[in-house]
């Protein structure tokens, strides 16, 4: 009953507004001309009323400036978006072109948003699995009394039925436990450097010096809640590019894309072990479960039944009674 309460909230709530989408139409309403104010305003409105895209038009509506309405709804928003605050922030401070650093912003997040997809539909099959397994061995206990087995009073009125239940219940939760844990670690955190690796090459693409442009990359994400970074990449590809004489705001964005294609390689091999993975909790705990609810109380049963029938023809062939 909790499970299908849980699944009837989830499928009442709203889904929330997804930053990679907002991102992919700001680039191509920019891209095609139109001023970054009416982009947002014309940006199909979100499901959520609540979310950072809804509070943004809301206050646009009322007469906010657009620097000021995304810095107030993206700063205590989750970090996705906070990462969208501030490369609109860094953008409009150093004059870089934010077509193309929106469309790069957004294709970064949509390969995680495409990343978690996979490993939720690769999750889905073994979950179905251990959801019908659970529920089989009611119906075969609800079958079996409707037959006339008393498969279910010995499950619920016998020390073996009732440690049969109480060890199968442990290893359905230790089952659902396992495949939480498969579930967790399949896929590894998105690299946060290659995001900073953005900002940088956002904050580099105006002309700034590269000392400069990290100073400003440091100070918006602390300003955002994103934390402060290491800079070993960002010097060394400040180093690179002196000494070749190629714009460093050209490396930051390759080295970026390089690290985002890594990540997401390493992700698609996670993935196709998973699903090998999933299958081991089922094997190992899911079916002894439902052997122990279903096979073992039925076995009783039928075991009782006959035990009974033999005593019976005992008694009335031999005219003994049964010891």
């Amino acid at each position: 009953m909790f499970f299908l309460w849980k699944k009837w909230r989830a499928r009442r709530a709203s889904p929330p507004d997804n930053p990679a989408e907002t991102l992919r139409y700001l680039a191509t309403f920019m891209a095609a001309g139109i001023s970054p104010q009416t982009a947002w305003k014309e940006l199909p409105p979100p499901k959520a009323a609540g979310s950072p895209l809804a509070i943004i038009q809301a206050s646009l509506a009322s007469g906010v400036r657009l620097d000021q309405a995304i810095s107030t709804a993206t700063k205590e928003a989750d970090p996705l978006w906070r990462m969208l605050g501030a490369t609109w922030s860094l953008a409009r401070e150093v004059g870089a072109p934010l077509a193309p650093t929106l469309e790069a912003l957004s294709s970064s997040m949509a390969v995680r948003d495409h990343t978690e997809r996979e490993i939720a539909a690769t999750m889905a099959g073994p979950l179905w699995t251990m959801r019908l397994v659970m529920v089989l061995p009611l119906l075969a206990l609800g079958g079996a009394t409707l037959t006339g087995t008393p498969a279910l009073s010995i499950l619920l009125g016998t020390p073996v039925g009732l440690l049969a239940g109480a060890v199968a219940s442990c290893l359905m939760a230790a089952a659902a436990w396992w495949m939480h844990i498969l579930r967790r670690d399949a896929l590894a955190p998105p690299p946060e450097h290659e995001l900073m690796l953005e900002l940088f090459a956002l904050a580099t693409a105006g002309g700034a010096l590269p000392e400069q442009a990290w100073r400003r990359v440091q100070r918006v994400r602390e300003d955002y809640g994103l934390g402060s970074a290491e800079g070993g990449e960002v010097r060394a590809l400040t180093e690179l590019s002196r000494r070749v004489g190629v714009p460093v705001s050209g490396l930051a964005r390759e080295h970026a894309g390089m690290v985002r294609e890594r990540w997401r390689t390493d992700a698609l091999a996670a993935i196709n072990a998973l699903g090998i993975k999933v299958v081991i909790p089922l094997g190992l705990l899911v079916l002894p479960a439902f052997v122990l609810v279903a096979i073992v109380p039925l076995g009783l049963a039928l075991w009782s039944d006959s035990l009974q029938v033999a005593m019976s023809t005992r008694v009335v062939g031999g005219n003994q009674t049964p010891i």
